[in-house]
């Protein structure tokens, strides 16, 4: 599969054959894939409006806890490993998600069987917040792990990802061994079989899709995790406004 630089460099040189035709609305229209791929090499530095209130909204459903699971979970540990908190255990139809509220998982939907279960163990990053104002996802590779653990795992790499609610890219990472390395590689089969269930895996919902540009490596992976995190420690006065945070330097 092409990486994102490599696919906005074609949906770039398509786009100027597009605009050499007369129409230039087709044009413009034509510009907003590439703008999206151009912008999948980097996590962006602004949490959108949208965001920024359900950020709030989170927030105020975690405050009656004393210990909240996403509120009080560090996003990463002093070895530089990445947290995540299980939802989805890997093979299972039923698509858990995290509630506020309760600090536990709720059964939202269950995915059809002719698209089957999730090939990846699926969940979020502590204290992170993404551009559609959930928790910055994260898949941890191997065996099914169990929902609603929390565990810790190695960058082994980005999933690049466009939904109907914008970019929703999900970190990849290893369970440690214990020499502490990863454990589990993301090969070409990995990328393949996770990349094809996460185009198909919204099907059939009204109003929604999925598209996966491509992969990105284990920096960008960090990148993301780092920025996501800036946004839920930095974006809590800003409700209903965009916000904007400083790139860490790598």
């Amino acid at each position: 599969m092409s990486s994102p630089p490599q696919l906005a460099s074609a949906c770039c040189a398509d786009t100027m054959s597009v605009m050499r035709v007369p129409n230039r609305w087709l044009a413009v229209m034509a510009l907003v894939p590439c703008m999206v791929l151009a912008q999948a090499g980097q996590p962006l530095d602004v949490l959108p409006a949208a965001a920024t209130t359900q950020l709030a909204q989170s927030l105020a459903a975690a405050a009656p806890h004393t210990r909240h699971v996403w509120r009080d979970s560090p996003p990463m540990n002093p070895d530089g490993t990445v947290n995540g908190y299980i939802e989805i255990s890997r093979g299972d139809r039923r698509k858990w998600e995290f509630n506020m509220r309760s600090n536990a998982r709720a059964i939202d939907r269950v995915i059809p069987e002719k698209i089957g279960g999730y090939p990846v163990n699926y969940g979020f990053v502590p204290q992170t917040v993404s551009y559609d104002g959930d928790p910055f996802d994260v898949l941890v590779l191997g065996p099914p792990l169990p929902g609603g653990t929390l565990v810790r795992g190695i960058i082994v790499g980005l999933l690049y990802m466009e939904d109907e609610k914008g970019l929703d890219s999900k970190v990849v990472v290893s369970p440690t061994g214990r020499d502490g390395r990863a454990m589990y590689d993301l090969t070409a089969r990995n990328r393949d079989e996770i990349a094809d269930y996460f185009r198909r895996y919204k099907q059939g919902e009204p109003g929604k899709f999925s598209k996966v540009p491509g992969w990105g490596s284990v920096a960008e992976g960090r990148d993301h995790v780092t920025t996501t995190h800036a946004f839920f420690r930095e974006c809590t006065k800003q409700a209903g406004t965009s916000c904007r945070v400083s790139r860490p330097a790598r």
